[in-house]
């Protein structure tokens, strides 16, 4: 059975900030949420530990959750672990957590794991904002 991806998008406190976006695979027994977090302290973006058994929808700031495309079944723990392994770029004042999303999910693909689904990727790539 296919693993479901998603791209879960998150409305922001600050109106200046672009939404956060999230990663969410669900298989139908496990779900896990994968995201970056900004530690305004100074230290910068940072890959968070993965969030097991949590659904987006159950944030009060959740948004929406777009499907972009499926992951072979056998391959949950893998793709968890390129996802994760996804660095983060703290150099960069346009770069932020949707850019890591999609940059995540194209590890994937060339890991021979994940194709987008055209229609959603369009979506998505229309959804980024590239400003901080």
């Amino acid at each position: 059975m296919p693993i479901i991806v998603n791209i879960a998008i998150y409305k922001v406190y600050d109106k200046r900030d672009p939404n956060h976006w999230a990663i969410h695979i669900n298989d139908g027994e496990t779900a896990v949420i994968l995201q970056v977090g900004d530690d305004k302290g100074g230290v910068g973006y940072f890959v968070e530990k993965p969030m097991y058994n949590k659904e987006p929808s159950r944030s009060a700031r959740h948004e929406e959750s777009i499907t972009v495309g499926v992951i072979p079944g056998s391959s949950f723990d893998a793709a968890v672990s390129i996802i994760q392994a996804t660095p983060v770029d703290n150099a960069s004042t346009t770069w932020n957590c949707q850019a890591w999303a999609v940059q995540a999910l194209d590890s994937l693909g060339n890991a021979g794991l994940f194709q987008w689904d055209a229609e959603a990727q369009a979506t998505v790539l229309q959804k980024r904002q590239n400003w901080q």
